[in-house]
């Protein structure tokens, strides 16, 4: 039993370490990517491949990841550093979050209700999708623990408490994080979280752009005594961001649209987590 015990520490360890040593050499190409296109403005996939030695397909996994966090901007076969368009601000990127397969993120948001029971605490995450879980919770004598600024320009059902985190704020996502916010969930515990994604993984779990949002994420997972309700739509699937927020083990239950692939409904039940389609 103790050799075990400790093969299963050592393997852990390596497996932490590995971790540790792609996140070094992803940040190291991510570095080489914006110089180059700082240099050259723009480029082609099979052009940055070349120059990194790597295969095109971890270039576009890597575009994708640089293009969420708006380092640079996507196009077919290749990309630009990101340049806002006149006009276009953090406000303009918000609402077009919001307008973004609005209807699944309502249907999803509604089923989420049933998760919270009257008398309940609950976290709660940034994003739209938890918004239109915000707006529709139809319950009595619910605090709603949140560091979710979004929420306070939202109409709410009486009975329902908004306890708001201090914190920085992030105009680009409407939600205040930090050491103050982290420390903050500190004093709580939730009866229920429901948590909002950036991007959902068979392998990787679930991840986010923003380094304070994962620390956020992960700081109510582990002050949560109920379930962790995951809201993904199918737009989120497969998709791997820089930090982890939460590996798959943490989560109970995801709630997801029809548009998401069998593939990763069959997945997710197999490890043992509750998947809901809307």
């Amino acid at each position: 039993m103790y050799f075990q015990a400790a093969g299963a520490k050592l393997t852990e360890r390596r497996m932490q370490a590995g971790r540790r040593n792609v996140d070094i050499r992803v940040r190291q190409r991510e570095k080489a990517i914006l110089g180059y296109l700082n240099t050259n403005r723009k480029a082609s996939v099979s052009e940055l491949s070349e120059a990194l030695s790597v295969s095109e397909v971890t270039i576009r996994r890597d575009l994708i990841r640089l293009d969420e966090e708006k380092k640079i901007t996507r196009f077919h076969g290749g990309a630009r550093l990101f340049e806002m368009k006149p006009g276009e601000s953090a406000n303009t990127e918000f609402l077009q979050k919001c307008a973004s397969m609005a209807e699944e993120k309502r249907r999803i948001g509604l089923y989420a209700c049933r998760f919270v029971h009257d008398g309940d605490i609950i976290f709660m995450n940034s994003g739209t999708t938890v918004i239109q879980f915000f707006q529709q919770l139809d319950k009595s004598d619910i605090t709603v623990v949140t560091n979710n600024a979004a929420a306070l320009t939202c109409r709410h059902k009486p009975g329902i408490e908004l306890l708001m985190l201090g914190g920085i704020y992030n105009e680009r996502t409407r939600s205040v994080g930090g050491e103050i916010t982290t420390n903050s969930l500190n004093g709580f515990y939730s009866s229920c979280t429901i948590l909002g994604v950036n991007a959902l993984d068979t392998v990787e779990g679930m991840t986010t752009s923003v380094y304070q949002e994962s620390t956020i994420n992960n700081a109510m997972i582990s002050h949560t005594r109920g379930k962790v309700v995951v809201l993904a739509d199918s737009s989120k699937m497969g998709k791997i961001s820089r930090y982890v927020s939460s590996p798959l083990s943490m989560i109970d239950v995801i709630i997801t649209d029809s548009g998401c692939p069998q593939e990763f409904i069959t997945n997710f039940k197999h490890q043992n987590i509750e998947v809901v389609v809307v």
